[in-house]
């Protein structure tokens, strides 16, 4: 049966850094193994909302133990995930934290999974797992982003496996600094940390990609 790996990309711009080191993850997916399927959902492109509270999900016999039962634009890319052999979450860092939409999509992925008589949990299927962040916060700034990092990457792991960490740091926001009010950045700086470590954090994307196929084999 063909392999299949979900990537659910919390970013809002579609050919900016975040959308970069996707491409990059699935082209190494491609290359490892070109019959492993690869569905890139787009959370910013999709009507949903965060958990509802309808708590149908812990009603006495519920149907609804695998996936959410709350019906919008996501509902079956949550069926979809919950049965994937691999899952993928990415997003920029916007004060310093996930968005919003990658975060509302983890309550809903999660959320029935989760028992509320001994607090197990008791998703479908473990499967891989990575984490791609893109961020302005520079290499000094790190510990102050751990907490963050372990925060989602301990929830996700309860319920799937502990996913690998991919990060991109110092990236560019804008293509020309020149037309924003932006004056707190050394562009020149923020450029020689791109033109040293951009291809490297594109390439370590990549890599991820390849040992995410190998965990399937």
């Amino acid at each position: 049966m063909m392999k299949k790996i979900m990537i659910i990309d919390g970013g809002p711009r579609k050919t900016f850094n975040t959308a970069k080191m996707i491409e990059a993850f699935k082209a190494g997916v491609k290359e490892a193994d070109k019959m492993v399927q690869v569905k890139h959902v787009r959370l910013y492109d999709v009507d949903y909302h965060g958990c509802m509270a309808c708590l149908a999900c812990k009603v006495k016999n519920s149907k609804f133990t695998e996936y959410c039962a709350h019906k919008d634009g996501i509902s079956e890319v949550l069926k979809e995930a919950a049965f994937a052999d691999g899952i993928v979450f990415a997003s920029p860092i916007y004060y310093s934290d996930v968005t919003a939409q990658l975060r509302a999509f983890i309550e809903r992925l999660t959320f029935p999974w989760l028992s509320y008589n001994d607090y197990t949990t008791h998703a479908p299927k473990r499967v891989p797992t990575a984490i791609i962040y893109t961020m302005n916060a520079t290499e000094e700034y790190q510990p102050q982003m751990q907490a963050m990092y372990e925060r989602n990457e301990d929830i996700i792991a309860r319920f799937l496996s502990k996913p690998e960490r991919i990060i991109a740091l110092n990236t560019l926001q804008v293509k020309n600094y020149d037309r924003y009010d932006m004056a707190g950045f050394s562009v020149g700086k923020k450029d020689a940390w791109h033109n040293t470590h951009w291809n490297s954090d594109l390439q370590n994307a990549h890599q991820a990609g390849i040992r995410m196929v190998k965990y399937l084999q």
